[in-house]
């Protein structure tokens, strides 16, 4: 009778020492696997915080029974501005770069302890963002089926109210169309605003005529040789912009900028040496992502190999439109580059509002003079009330182009900035026509 006590107090103590091990040894490996029934139960019941545009319209909740939730966004093309979450696909967008907050998983320890004990779910906190759906989704409608990216800032505050990317997709789908996404050589899941690598072509001749003016390299108001002439890459024969240039027209370096003329800013690379233009790309931040917390892309090393190709924007550099609106906003901002906002607010735990200002480091020095950077923005081209400058870049194999529009409105004293970038452009009145009708849509 002794020795079968023993043997079940030894079965006991065996027993006790395995649940111990599996409690506290192993609980984190059992947590972390993907298997774990109780960490997919976890997960699905987590009540996610909702992500809000600037007027507190819902662009993302988490809907469903108590055992069973899902994420629903309403406005079904914020897809690339906003991201997506899944359970099954992880996340991406805003979902990602503030998942922590909108999961609820920035909690205390004491707080953690109290839900577990409780077996509570995870509770999420609400996110507002600059984004404006009103604006969001006459973009997208302005864009059609056309590919390419459009974004849509706010001045002075380069605050983000529209940011469409074609092609898209709808992230109430996502689950049940990844795999296609995933296959689709489009790259719809790639938000081309923050993402997508461009040939900049002309569309950086005014911030490379800043840099020049700035060094006393042009005068604006000097009279320029052989403006209109044509320069030959490739198969293709890049000529002003303006189609009411004629042989033998006299310009000024200003006009030159106004016509989106090539060759002026091609031969100056002689002038400007490869170094010089390193400098001013950098100048501009052409070189580096933006700070945002979404899927960003850090640019390749911009090596100069040809600086008359790269003088044109047809070398190494590529850009992407975000990088471009902060260019352009620099020189709105007399020179000086502004910090892209596209989180306005985060509600704290008692549920009141927070403004997000996420910390930077020292603010660079100008781009150039504020003197140069309004005497470029005078020479912009000016149609009905906006300041603008278009551009055709060529882009991809064979002879693929790309439709470059940066805008400004009012031409006075700009409120909004637009960068339309229209793929598979034959010239740039695609590009125009949108960012025309937004920036002077009632």
């Amino acid at each position: 009778m002794q020795t079968l006590s023993l043997v079940i107090l030894l079965g006991l103590g065996a027993v006790a020492l395995t649940l111990a091990y599996w409690a506290f040894a192993r609980a984190a490996a059992l947590a972390g696997r993907d298997d774990n029934p109780r960490r997919v139960e976890a997960e699905l019941r987590i009540q996610r915080g909702r992500i809000l545009d600037t007027n507190g319209v819902v662009l993302a909740e988490t809907v469903g029974s108590p055992d069973r939730l899902d994420r629903f966004y309403p406005v079904a093309t914020i897809g690339p501005a906003v991201g997506y979450y899944s359970f099954r696909h992880g996340t991406a967008g805003i979902e990602a770069g503030l998942d922590a907050i909108l999961r609820g998983e920035d909690e205390g320890e004491w707080e953690r302890y109290q839900r577990q004990l409780l077996h509570s779910p995870l509770v999420g906190r609400d996110v507002r963002l600059t984004l404006d759906a009103t604006w969001q989704q006459a973009a997208d409608a302005l864009m059609g089926d056309r590919p390419g990216a459009l974004l849509l800032m706010s001045l002075p505050d380069a605050e983000i109210r529209a940011m469409v990317s074609h092609p898209g997709y709808d992230p109430n789908r996502l689950d049940d169309d990844f795999a296609a996404l995933l296959a689709d050589e489009r790259a719809p899941l790639v938000n081309r605003v923050t993402q997508g690598q461009y040939q900049p072509g002309l569309a950086l001749q005014p911030f490379l005529m800043a840099v020049a003016a700035d060094d006393g390299l042009i005068d604006l108001a000097a009279e320029v040789e052989g403006g209109e002439r044509a320069i030959t890459y490739g198969r293709t024969t890049l000529r002003c912009a303006d189609p009411a240039v004629s042989p033998g027209l006299t310009m000024t370096w200003a006009e030159v900028l106004r016509r989106s003329c090539t060759a002026p800013l091609f031969f100056l690379a002689d002038d400007f040496g490869p170094d010089r233009l390193l400098e001013g790309y950098d100048a501009f931040s052409l070189t580096v992502a933006p700070d945002l917390p979404i899927d960003l892309v850090t640019p390749p090393a911009a090596l100069i190999e040809d600086p008359f190709l790269a003088m044109i924007g047809q070398e190494n550099l590529t850009v992407s439109p975000l990088q471009m609106g902060l260019a352009l906003a620099g020189l709105v901002n007399d020179g000086r580059l502004p910090r892209p906002r596209l989180v306005a607010a985060i509600q704290d735990k008692v549920g009141v509002w927070q403004p997000f200002l996420p910390s930077y480091s020292v603010e660079e020095g100008p781009a150039v003079a504020p003197a140069t950077a309004q005497a470029i923005l005078q020479a912009m081209a000016e149609y009905e009330g906006v300041r603008e400058h278009s551009a055709l870049a060529l882009s991809g194999p064979g002879d693929g182009s790309l439709g470059w529009y940066l805008g400004l409105s009012p031409a006075t004293s700009p409120r909004l900035l637009v960068v339309v970038v229209v793929e598979g452009a034959l010239g740039v009145a695609e590009g125009q026509a949108i960012g025309r009708a937004l920036l002077t849509r009632p």
